[in-house]
């Protein structure tokens, strides 16, 4: 008996270490196929973050698609409604520049003949229709030179007398003083759209002092390019307005077309120039580069 109950004891040991090994297989193959599992997680996360920073920068694309998107159809509503307001506006304006023309030169030409005849009251009189038609065939001028497009007509100029022939056009009130360059500088450029540049800017600062005050023009020159500032003394452009001056249509004047220093920007880029400009004083600053 003792050694048949030996012999069950040590086949009861070998069935049970038997089974602890097929269990601890069992449990390994488990372990192995969730170490796999968590592997295969692992990766699909990693997988999952990738899409999810794809997502969030395809999610920053489109917002600044849209963004691009709603800001081209802006400038597409303000171009399509400057075009139509330019055709009309030029129409208007060619179709009055001429009459006013006529009474300017008219007015001038009553006053020059019969100064001796005219009494002081009705010579004031003439003086204020003068001015007055001055002033309307330069906002007309404003409006054609904004709505033009006519190519350059580029050949060496003095820029002094181009400063000088617009001084000439302008009705100049007596308590304005103009200080002029007393160097010169030669410029490529197209005469009658540079012309404009002058007669608008000086314009500008004699409403901006309210007809009273100094007005300095100043040439320089470099070996690449010809820069000319205009100051004056007027209280200076608010600062939340700087930026949208020279947008078309923008205006501070009762009486301004909003047009005119637009019409300036676009002639100084058709140029290949820039313009800035800065307060304290207020300086307008046009730089053009030197061509030959």
């Amino acid at each position: 008996m003792g050694a048949k109950s030996g012999i069950l004891e040590s086949y009861g040991v070998d069935n049970t270490i038997k089974n602890l090994q097929k269990e601890n297989k069992i449990l390994l193959q488990k372990l192995q196929s969730q170490n796999r599992m968590i592997i295969s997680y692992e990766r699909k996360l990693a997988s999952f973050d990738t899409v999810k920073e794809q997502r969030d920068w395809l999610l920053d694309e489109m917002t600044k698609k849209v963004g691009e998107l709603s800001h081209f159809q802006t400038e597409l509503f303000k171009a399509e409604r400057l075009s139509a307001i330019g055709e009309m506006s030029a129409r208007i304006a060619h179709d009055m520049r001429n009459p006013l023309s006529i009474i300017k030169n008219s007015i001038e030409l009553v006053k020059l003949k019969y100064s001796e005849h005219i009494s002081s009251d009705v010579y004031t009189l003439f003086t204020s229709i003068d001015n007055a038609s001055s002033r309307l065939v330069f906002q007309l001028d404003d409006v054609l030179n904004f709505v033009r497009s006519s190519p350059l007509d580029c050949s060496q100029h003095s820029l002094g007398k181009i400063l000088d022939s617009s001084i000439h056009e302008i009705v100049i009130p007596d308590q304005i003083i103009i200080n002029k360059p007393n160097n010169d500088v030669q410029l490529f450029c197209d005469e009658e759209k540079i012309k404009a540049v002058f007669t608008n800017l000086i314009m500008n600062s004699i409403q901006a002092m309210d007809s009273h005050g100094t007005i300095t023009v100043q040439f320089f020159e470099s070996s690449d390019d010809v820069k000319f500032t205009i100051q004056d003394e007027g209280s200076g452009i608010p600062k939340n307005l700087i930026d949208k001056i020279f947008e078309p249509l923008f205006t501070t004047k009762s009486r301004g077309t909003g047009l005119g220093l637009p019409a300036v920007k676009m002639i100084i880029q058709q140029h290949q120039g820039t313009i800035t400009v800065s307060n304290s004083p207020t300086i307008f600053s046009i730089t053009i580069p030197k061509r030959s």
